[in-house]
């Protein structure tokens, strides 16, 4: 059993059906339609329950509990965030000279577990968390020294959307590795996207527009460095996508 927006879930779903098991996938009732309609397209039970992401992954947790399930969560688990992390390899192996990595955050898996394997090495490579400025919830928590409530709006980064379960395993790497935070307007976000899309034509969805809109606003500071941006989904109804970028 799962919780996710989509991404988690689709890995969940393509697992599953790799190995021949059963597996119920819960989402928030607005997930994007899109990655809904890709989920149906593995066997998979597909739930819906409440409108943030914290909630559903609440809610999934207890069902999975009761029924005496396994629940992969996506991003408050250690083997989780450990294969996020191996991303961290793939970029340091495939570049010899890294200034900085840039990464959209939400529960905080995808960066505590490329930064707990990046800044464990012992270099100086830089890791700089993205956030929409309508869903900063790890930034606040940060910023408090905790996991707080904070106040989350509608997003186009639908990925890194909503609140953080209580006592996360990823809120002490980002609190201790991540070394800088950018936030970003939803404008920014949606100019990030149709920037990718006219120089590489390439479709991406909210959440890695926030890294591509994050590196614009900082550009000046990153001068002469070199960085990498990951780029974190590409999920998206082309119907929306199409009416945000023309």
């Amino acid at each position: 059993m799962a919780a996710s927006t989509g991404n988690h879930g689709l890995a969940v779903a393509y697992g599953a059906s790799k190995l021949g098991i059963n597996a119920t996938i819960y989402l928030p009732e607005n997930a994007s339609p899109q990655k809904v309609q890709a989920l149906r397209n593995y066997a998979v039970e597909i739930r819906f329950y409440g409108n943030d992401c914290e909630a559903t992954e609440s809610h999934a947790r207890a069902e999975a509990s009761k029924t005496g399930q396994i629940y992969l969560s996506p991003y408050n688990d250690p083997k989780v965030v450990g294969g996020q992390g191996t991303i961290g390899i793939e970029i340091l192996g495939q570049h010899e000279s890294v200034d900085s990595i840039m990464v959209s955050v939400g529960g905080g898996g995808l960066i505590g577990g490329i930064a707990g394997y990046v800044k464990g090495l012992g270099g100086d490579v830089k890791i700089i968390g993205c956030l929409p400025e309508n869903s900063p919830v790890m930034y606040e928590s940060v910023r408090a020294g905790r996991i707080v409530d904070s106040v989350v709006s509608p997003t186009l980064s639908d990925g890194t959307a909503g609140g953080i379960e209580a006592g996360a395993i990823t809120f002490e790497p980002c609190w201790r590795y991540v070394d800088d935070w950018v936030l970003v307007s939803e404008n920014e976000i949606r100019d990030g996207m149709k920037l990718v899309f006219e120089h590489e034509r390439i479709v991406i969805e909210g959440a890695a527009g926030v890294v591509v809109a994050s590196f614009v606003k900082i550009k000046e500071k990153l001068k002469g460095r070199n960085v990498m941006l990951v780029m974190c989904g590409g999920n998206i109804d082309i119907e929306k996508f199409k009416k945000l970028v023309f």
